[in-house]
């Protein structure tokens, strides 16, 4: 199935609800969503303490400040990511109905976009096709939000990188002039997103509004959780954010 675009999602929850939402998102939120026919497939991540101190910049987009944004999920849609986000609003509503959004516990999300796909750039040692470049195999991800910038040849120099397999790039519906470049990685992903930064800079003619690393989640392991509750990240939501 060829993808057309993302629905990109960043969230947060209570720390002392960290395993009860992913085990909740994993088995009962995350199947019905993908096995919509809008959507090709799902995947969720997670940036940890050490990832989220080599974020940048200091006054990142919209829903990424003050250590927010610490878990991301990616939707690949089969269809125009506008149509899809719009039937899975109308399928959320079934789910409550049916008692299906209960026990997640205190969680919100912060930002969320609709985003259409625009070109992609696979490691040439690689036997791909461009439609095959969104399912390569990862275990992290760095996503740049950006305006503006000669970005595929940043991906182009960056696919030569060991660990940077193939990068994909976006373009919001939602926030006008936005971009998304999501790199597809593996080995340490703090040391992989560091030397592609060094190998393959953006250059002045980009506004980047975030670079942000972020582990690949293995459902059900969820070894993150007390790294995060050790470290300075906000520990409980506003209670005007909960959902």
């Amino acid at each position: 199935m060829e993808a057309k675009g993302i629905i990109f999602t960043a969230l947060d929850t209570d720390h002392d609800n960290i395993e009860s939402w992913n085990r909740w998102y994993d088995l009962e939120h995350l199947p019905p969503n993908i096995a919509m026919p809008e959507i090709a497939a799902g995947r969720r991540y997670v940036a940890p303490p050490e990832l989220h101190d080599i974020r940048l910049p200091d006054e990142p987009h919209r829903g990424f400040e003050d250590g927010k944004g610490v878990n991301v999920t990616i939707y690949l849609t089969a269809v125009d990511p506008a149509e899809a986000i719009a039937a899975m609003t109308v399928f959320r509503e079934v789910l409550e109905a049916a008692g299906r959004m209960e026990g997640a516990g205190r969680r919100t999300v912060r930002t969320g976009d609709a985003m259409d796909l625009s070109w992609v750039v696979g490691d040439p040692a690689l036997n791909l096709d461009d439609r095959d470049i969104p399912y390569l195999g990862h275990t992290g991800i760095r996503v740049v939000l950006r305006r503006g910038g000669e970005a595929r040849t940043v991906a182009e120099r960056a696919v030569g990188v060991d660990g940077v397999h193939g990068v994909m790039s976006f373009t919001s519906r939602f926030f006008t002039g936005l971009e998304a470049d999501i790199y597809l990685l593996s080995g340490v992903i703090a040391d992989t997103t560091l030397a592609t930064r060094e190998a393959a800079g953006y250059g002045e003619d980009a506004e980047i509004v975030l670079d942000a690393p972020y582990d690949a989640i293995t459902p059900l392991d969820y070894s993150f959780a007390q790294r995060i509750r050790a470290s300075s990240l906000p520990a409980e939501l506003d209670t005007d954010q909960v959902m």
